[in-house]
């Protein structure tokens, strides 16, 4: 099932629709953005980038290893930090 995120209510709409660790870990981030100036800091990013590498092999086991999985999950952790979170 593809779901096409047009807006902010159609973003709301998809993660609720993941599985309730993802849904956890984004409640956790909100919830660090709304009380800390720091919030993605390294801890945060550590435990997202491990969230990603678990969600990416459950998804592409059929096609990529474990390795590749992680590795790719630290590659779109980094451009999320470099390109949201701190743009230069």
């Amino acid at each position: 099932m593809t779901i096409e995120v047009q807006d902010s209510d159609d973003l709301l709409k998809f993660i609720l629709s993941q599985p309730a660790a993802e849904n956890a870990l984004f409640s956790f981030l909100v919830s660090q953005a709304e009380s800390r100036r720091d919030w993605f800091g390294f801890t945060q990013q550590k435990i997202t980038g491990i969230a990603l590498a678990h969600s990416i092999a459950r998804q592409h086991a059929d096609k990529m290893t474990a390795e590749e999985a992680v590795e790719y999950a630290m590659e779109v952790n980094q451009a999320i930090y470099d390109k949201i979170i701190k743009p230069r």
